[in-house]
């Protein structure tokens, strides 16, 4: 019922968008065209957002026109909330409005100045900053994978696909969004805010839904839960207070599991997207930017007030989900708009206090039910795909194998944790340095960790293979090497195979011999793992032209390049060291160690 109410309000959503032409000259600003207020835009859909006239709002600072004092300024701000932003202002004032919560301590005329032309460029700069640092490739932009920050990335998908559905481009404007929040500002779980984000950006470019969420995120705003305690904690809150306000609601809202965390889906991950029209959901936000947690506790607890006690006893529930389409019928009705909500949630002075938390009870509840939720939150496993391991350009080394997004994507996730903060530096390539193992020992051997990427061909198939060196490639009469050396398939059917030691607990100290040889390295030879047959779980041979590829003990793998394909002519062959992020320093870089080559 969710997606056909979602796609059922799609074109409504819309109807009022109209941008200036895309491909318009800009016009830099003159001193006094500074203050004026920056004009939405949709990074979303690519529509256009029409210029609207409006009494209560002007186009230049002060936000609130008027206003005695700073108090004064925030009610009539909170007001014309209420009554709903003017499309082409939304995004000025929604940045503006919540500078203005996260920062109290600054002057009015500093917040509202965040949404002027005048400080458009500190926003982009700072959000070209967060790119590079995420991004240091720029090329890697395109094929980065959203973090679905504790929504996960089958709701996360929906949400892209399904949902609203968002064009291609709008998706990446979103995914570069929520990736700089997750690597730059550093959060981990808050699943309300990848539907936050999309809305921002319906009304901003992703420089500014940045910029709004980063404020958001401050402490003393209190906009979202930014962690799994503080989630919980959320959802134990309004469990209490839907308890406090109404025992017949909180009784049929128990018994079918809709104020169990999972059961508040739609309210605490989703952001009332699939429980409001899409025009009402942006009229909250309106509001919701203003006020905080206060206005979406509101919001959560006077949905349930549309169902009267009356109809409560005929419901028929069999879990949460059936609970919250009975709501859903009644918000998706002609009838209904946030705007005649608004009487609910805002009810005469005097009543508010019986029916709603302010400010001050909200934050004491929440910060009471913290215990509650660290000791009932689950283990969060994060389903995204690590950060791609980024790589250096160089016009006189360009890389090959190492080139998609993905597979570097797969090295960071396998690589040990003290080494995924690195970034790849080609030192040995065949269509560089030529087919010879030499030439390899010569480029590798001073350093300590290093990847092996191996182009695999058998008949018209192709795979990527390679393996992980946890000591410096340089002939050595003997095996060599430790338990974090593994091996691997990027392309096809992205694998990993790393060493296990032996836990049987029998002494066979020629099988053990045998498990323990991680590297070889032979003057005719390169190889890593063996087996007791005297094959290899990778081998390439003197002049880099074949290569073989068998289960070896201790790895336990497959032949690299697919079932029975054993043997395997080689393409292009690459060497990569790793650099640390944080200093640019190679990893294990060592002096020229002792050249055995020939023994």
């Amino acid at each position: 019922m969710r997606g056909a109410l979602l796609s059922e309000e799609r074109s409504s959503q819309l109807s009022y968008h109209s941008l200036p032409p895309r491909n318009q000259q800009q016009v830099l600003p003159t001193m006094s065209e500074n203050s004026k207020f920056v004009h939405s835009q949709d990074s979303i859909f690519g529509l256009d957002i029409t210029k609207e006239k409006c009494g209560w709002f002007g186009d230049r600072t002060p936000l609130v026109l008027g206003a005695k004092n700073d108090k004064q300024s925030l009610k009539r701000l909170k007001q014309k909330c209420h009554l709903g932003l003017p499309p082409h202002l939304r995004c000025a004032v929604w940045i503006s409005s919540v500078a203005r919560a996260a920062n109290p301590q600054l002057p009015v005329t500093e917040t509202d100045a965040y949404g002027t032309i005048g400080n458009k460029k500190s926003i982009e700069s700072r959000w070209e900053f967060a790119l590079n640092a995420v991004f240091p490739n720029p090329a890697d932009r395109d094929d980065a994978v959203a973090p679905d920050l504790g929504l996960t990335q089958e709701v996360l998908n929906q949400l892209i696909h399904n949902d609203y559905p968002i064009p291609e481009e709008g998706a990446k404007q979103l995914t570069l969004v929520l990736c700089a929040l997750q690597q730059v500002v550093g959060i981990e779980y808050s699943p309300t805010i990848p539907d936050i984000a999309t809305l921002l950006l319906t009304h901003m470019p992703a420089s500014y839904a940045y910029a709004t969420l980063r404020e958001m995120i401050n402490d003393t705003s209190q906009f979202i839960p930014v962690s799994q305690k503080e989630y919980y904690s959320w959802c134990k809150s309004y469990e209490f207070y839907v308890q406090k306000q109404s025992s017949a609601h909180y009784k049929v809202m128990e018994s079918c599991g809709a104020l169990k965390p999972e059961g508040l889906d739609p309210i605490f991950k989703r952001f009332f997207t699939s429980m409001l029209k899409r025009k009402d959901v942006l009229h909250f936000m309106d509001i919701y930017l203003v006020e905080g947690c206060k206005a979406y506790f509101r919001l959560a607890l006077s949905l349930i007030k549309l169902i009267s006690k009356k109809e409560l006893k005929a419901l028929t529930l069999t879990d949460s989900e059936s609970w919250w389409n009975e709501i859903r019928k009644k918000t998706f009705h002609s009838d209904f708009t946030l705007a005649k909500h608004l009487a609910l949630m805002y009810p005469k002075a005097g009543k508010v206090v019986k029916l709603y938390p302010n400010r001050k009870m909200l934050r004491r509840a929440l910060k009471y039910h913290e215990k509650w939720a660290a000791d009932n939150m689950p283990i969060y496993v994060d389903e995204t795909p690590p950060k791609p391991m980024g790589y250096i350009i160089s016009d006189d080394k360009p890389i090959t194998l190492a080139k998609p997004t993905i597979f570097r994507s797969n090295l960071a996730k396998w690589l040990p944790v003290s080494l995924k903060t690195t970034k790849l530096d080609l030192i040995y390539s065949t269509e560089i340095h030529g087919r010879s193992l030499a030439a390899f020992y010569n480029q590798c051997n001073r350093y300590k960790n290093t990847i092996v990427l191996i182009e695999a061909i058998v008949g018209n198939t192709t795979a990527t293979i390679g393996m992980f060196a946890s000591h410096a490639w340089n002939v050595n009469p003997a095996s060599y090497g430790d338990g974090e050396c593994f091996l691997f398939r990027v392309d096809p059917d992205p694998k990993c195979f790393n060493w296990t030691p032996d836990f049987s607990g029998i002494d066979d100290f020629e099988s053990q011999a045998i498990r323990e040889q991680y590297m070889v390295a032979k003057s005719d030879f390169l190889a890593m793992g063996a087996n007791a047959e005297g094959t290899n779980g990778i081998r390439l041979d003197q002049d880099f032209i074949n290569g073989e590829s068998y289960s070896a003990l201790g790895f336990d793998n497959e032949p690299l390049p697919g079932h029975d394909r054993n043997k395997f002519d080689i393409g292009v062959v690459e060497a990569y060291r790793l650099i640390r992020e944080v200093d640019g320093s190679a990893v294990g870089e060592e002096e020229k160690v002792w050249d055995l080559y020939g023994l």
